[in-house]
């Protein structure tokens, strides 16, 4: 052995000894002997605890001294067990009974409802309480996530096998992190330490750890504790049963329908405190089954937080099956109770029962340094009487809920600022290198046997890759040319400078296409990129493209520079020549009309010769407000179809020509254009987040999105015959209206104040006509002809789109079990001097086997009924 590693050793075992805490471990079992697994052991004195392995197995550091333990799991009596630690290490095997649950004796009521429904409604009235009732806390956290894969695809076996992933192999990851939370969302995290037995490093505990069950809206889940709960879940009062000092309601939660929004199982409620008590509830998501437990103990007084979470989860589908869990144990306590809230209204209702002689006045112990005013005076008083009634109905509830949320609303109105603080994580420089002797010491949650095993595989493997020759041997791999790069494509990173250059592959079929003026056409791009964390981000690209029966090569370079990521700033060009469509912006997708070219002779698609250059820049002038300018030249050649090849028609159709059905041939006749467009972006009080020097807006938000565009062609600079310019104004929006429900809407208006001569210069809209779809967005015409109805002159277009996740088929028996069908309604509308008041109105049922969409649209001129069509399209 090394004379190093035998000084690491001897380091570890002074310090261990020299360390004021000794080890308490064993096992925890029911009373069968059988090993329960993720129980917690919490010592309410220290603030400290930990969670037992899948085995039972458990242990915890504490100091010398005599300390009363706390063994608990759903479904189990807390065990209390006073314990003496001294210099030896103890060993405590705990035994937890099954717990014994009672019948309640409860009132009955006029209306017969389940008693459990007063409990839910004082449980849901006093959430926004508890959501803010600690302002601020730090504590450490363990989690650890473990899985196995059961069953893998043959298809992926091989390339999976290649990445160490196989089936029934353990994959373990684990870190340790020290949390700051303040109110309403900061989140500091410092990772200490952290490693993974296959999988990257990539163990994020807050997601778990900020969990609220009384808010579940941002994970798209309904909480049985949210405010429309009633319209949802049916609740049943199954027993009661006391732990630790307070009576505790088991809550059965049945959802009322089925969806992949809803929990199902159990949640227990605290007696006249109404708070969590701990959670079992299950979820039925897309080809996977979640459930997650958790438990919470009192750190204060009155203030109960968790202190274990675990989750399993089973997927099974597209032929793999994969079963895992994940484990946090919470310790180190440290919190503050928010002095925005009056926190005696809690002990209220509690101590009015024993002592009831006293005036509330009395109890409550009001410590105001203001004279309340009358409608503070009023609201107080009725909280007190909703909170001591014990017939509560739902509107009561409510109230009672608006009451309190206006109670624990801050004196000062606060507006919500613009920057989203993203929670911060901090990496220690060491987290990664911690040895096995670091983590055994520190480690609250013993593994199991698999995941030992999983970890010295890894550390072998680990051991291998760290040595400088196995380094070398892949940076070499990484860089050096091999002639199966030229068929298959490659992709050469250097992380020095935190770059990437990609080369193309002879065999990629992403780069083959087919039309009629290029016939088939292959693609070879080239790109080059990199970054920094300062916010910069450089690229240079560059794309060959040859069209087999025009014998011609397309060729063309263009480079982007963000040079201030704040203002979001950007400068780029490009130049070169390619075959583009009329409708460049909005037009067919070139792979579906492959597709309709081969199999049916539906050659929609219109392409004219682009010479070009053109250069932009885009920047925020303020926040919310975007200026995006861009200038460019381009000499334009009418093209003509090269190729009749196609593989099947049925219908015995020709092709047709490359000139727009409808469109006069002048209109496609060679051109020059030097054009400038400008356009200018406002969203209100758009929301923002900075991450790597970069500032991301918010994709979704409910502020509505104006623009203004104006393009001007000039003619006789650069000999340009083209002359025309055009104003538009656009505003979009998208709201939710409800839990998944969601309508956006978009309307644009635009007029030529000179009219292009050039049918690429008019104004094109997005539609799609053939059944099958690739691609569909807010503004696209399902059926309207492509470039038939296109303007050169006044123009406007409406947009309607309403999603929800039950509509009127989501209510019926067997669809309710369709988890993921979303469906929508759409109406969308246009108008110009040529084609005046053209309307779609359709329906759809979206991620039909998470792959597909299916709408019907029925399309109208004026009151006009024209045709009906289905679409359907394919989510690849």
């Amino acid at each position: 052995m090394q004379i190093k590693n035998i000084f690491l050793i001897l380091l570890f075992i002074l310090i261990h000894l020299s360390s004021n805490a000794q080890n308490v471990s064993g096992k925890i079992t029911d009373t069968n002997g059988n090993p329960i697994p993720f129980a917690t052991v919490y010592c309410k004195a220290l603030a400290n605890g930990t969670t037992s392995n899948i085995e039972g197995n458990y242990q915890l550091d504490l100091p010398k001294g005599e300390w009363i333990l706390h063994y608990r799991y759903l479904g189990y009596k807390t065990k209390e067990v006073k314990i003496k630690v001294s210099v030896n290490d103890l060993e405590m095997n705990v035994a937890l009974a099954a717990q014994n649950y009672q019948l309640k004796e409860v009132k009955v009521l006029a209306n017969g409802e389940d008693p459990a429904n007063f409990v839910m409604r004082k449980a849901i009235a006093m959430g926004d309480y508890y959501t803010k009732q600690v302002s601020e806390y730090r504590n450490k956290v363990y989690l650890k996530g473990s899985g196995k894969i059961l069953s893998v695809p043959r298809l992926f076996k091989k390339q999976l096998a290649k990445e160490g992933i196989t089936k029934n192999k353990t994959f373990v990851t684990e870190n340790i992190s020290k949390i700051h939370f303040e109110l309403p969302d900061k989140i500091d995290e410092e990772v200490i330490s952290i490693r993974s037995s296959g999988l990257d490093e990539q163990a994020d505990p807050m997601q778990f750890i900020t969990m609220n069950l009384y808010n579940t809206a941002d994970e798209g889940f309904i909480s049985p504790l949210r405010k429309n709960a009633f319209s949802v879940y049916k609740f049943k009062l199954e027993s009661i049963f006391e732990d630790q000092g307070r009576m505790i309601n088991r809550i059965k939660i049945t959802p009322k329908r089925k969806g992949k929004d809803l929990f199902r199982g159990y949640i227990n409620i605290a007696e006249d405190y109404w708070n969590i008590h701990s959670a079992d509830l299950q979820l039925s998501l897309p080809m996977t089954e979640a459930q997650i437990r958790q438990i919470y103990a009192p750190i204060e007084q009155e203030v109960w937080m968790p202190v274990s979470f675990d989750f399993t989860i089973q997927f099974k589908g597209l032929g793999f099956k994969f079963n895992g869990t994940y484990v946090a144990s919470i310790k180190d306590y440290e919190i503050t109770l928010n002095p925005a809230l009056n926190h005696n209204y809690l002990k209220q209702e509690v101590l009015a029962k024993k002592i009831e002689e006293q005036s509330v006045q009395q109890i409550t112990n009001h410590e105001e340094s203001t004279i309340l005013s009358k409608k503070e005076k009023k609201r107080k008083e009725e909280i007190k009487k909703l909170m001591e009634k014990e017939d509560i109905n739902n509107a009561e509830m409510r109230k009672l809920q608006r009451l309190m949320e206006k109670e624990n609303r801050p004196k000062e109105k606060v507006k919500e600022p613009l920057e989203i603080k993203i929670e911060k994580i901090k990496i220690a420089k060491d987290a990664k290198t911690k040895d096995s002797l670091y983590w055994a010491q520190m480690r609250p949650i013993p593994l199991s046997s698999d995941e030992m095993i999983s970890f010295e595989q890894k550390d072998s493997i680990v051991k291998k890759k760290n040595t400088p020759e196995y380094k070398d041997s892949v940076r070499r791999a990484n860089r050096e040319f091999r002639w199966k790069y030229l068929l298959q494509g490659k992709t050469y990173f250097y992380k020095e400078t935190n770059s990437y250059f990609t080369t193309p592959g002879l065999l990629d079929p992403t780069q083959i296409s087919f039309n009629t003026v290029e016939g088939i056409n292959f693609g070879a791009p080239f790109k080059y990129r990199q970054n920094d964390t300062l916010g910069h981000y450089f690229d240079i690209s560059s794309n060959a493209n040859y069209g087999f029966s025009r014998e011609h090569l397309d060729f063309n370079l263009a480079s982007n520079y963000r040079y201030n990521g704040i203002k979001r700033a950007w400068i780029g060009f490009k130049l070169g020549s390619e075959a583009v469509d009329f409708n460049q912006r909005n037009g067919i997708n070139p792979t579906l009309n492959m597709l309709t070219s081969l199999y049916y002779k539906d050659n929609h698609l219109k392409l004219y010769d682009k010479n070009y250059i053109k250069i932009y820049h885009r920047t925020d002038l303020a926040n919310g407000l975007h200026f995006n300018t861009m200038l460019e030249y381009a000499n334009r050649k009418q093209l003509y179809n090269n190729s009749k090849w196609n593989i099947w028609n049925p219908s015995n159709n020709d092709y047709t020509s490359n000139i727009p059905e409808g469109i006069d041939p002048n209109f496609v006749g060679d051109s020059k254009a030097f054009t400038l467009s400008a356009k200018l972006s406002y969203t209100p009080h758009h929301r923002y987040y900075i991450k790597h020097g970069v500032k991301r807006m918010m994709y979704f938000h409910e502020q509505p999105t104006f623009n203004l565009l104006y393009k001007k062609s000039f003619k006789n600079v650069f000999n340009s015959n083209s002359e025309y310019e055009l104003l538009e104004a656009s505003v979009r929006q998208e709201i939710e209206t409800g839990f998944n429900d969601r309508l956006t809407y978009q309307i644009k208006a635009g007029k030529f104040f000179s009219r292009p001569d050039y049918f690429a210069d008019f104004k094109h809209f997005a539609t799609s006509k053939p059944v099958f779809m690739l691609e569909a967005y807010l503004e696209t015409f399902r059926l309207l002809d492509y470039y038939q109805h296109s303007t050169n002159d006044k123009y406007l277009e409406g947009h309607l789109q309403f999603s929800s996740d039950r509509l009127l088929l989501k209510r019926l028996p067997i669809l309710n079990n369709s988890l993921a069908i979303q469906e929508k309604i759409f109406v969308n509308y246009l108008t110009s001097p040529n084609y005046k008041n053209y309307w779609e109105v359709g329906y759809g049922l979206s991620q039909i086997f998470l792959l597909l969409d299916i709408e019907v649209f029925c399309n109208f001129k004026g009151k006009e009924y024209q045709e009906t069509g289905l679409k359907i399209k394919l989510n690849l």
